[in-house]
């Protein structure tokens, strides 16, 4: 399995098919992704470990261990892991394209 790195922390593939892909996402504590949402593909996520503060549309939500929830097409959305490290198993339902990110804010000035 290929650990990528990211500046908030890392992700692996987990499984990858034609139209889902399941990743392990580590959200490093302090860090968050960018604002961003993805028109060609939905989203759920199961929290593994830690409490992050999901930003979904107008709502910013806290959640915990086995917690899971799930981010549509279109969806503004965000993973923050103030309190403590983050892991959560992200399945992606559609067309699971990384150039499918459309970063509306970054801490990191990424595109």
């Amino acid at each position: 399995m290929t650990t990528v790195a990211r500046p908030w922390g890392s992700w692996n593939v987990i499984f990858d098919q034609k139209d889902f892909k399941v990743k392990y996402l580590c959200v490093d504590k302090g860090q968050r992704l960018s604002l961003q949402r993805h028109q060609k593909r939905s989203e759920s996520w199961i929290v593994v470990k830690g409490h992050p503060v999901v930003v979904k549309g107008k709502a910013r939500v806290l959640l915990n261990p086995e917690d899971s929830i799930y981010i549509p097409k279109g969806e503004i959305h965000r993973i923050e892991a103030p309190h403590d490290d983050v892991r959560i198993i992200e399945v992606q339902h559609g067309i699971c394209d990384e150039n499918d990110i459309e970063r509306l804010e970054d801490d990191y000035e990424r595109k």
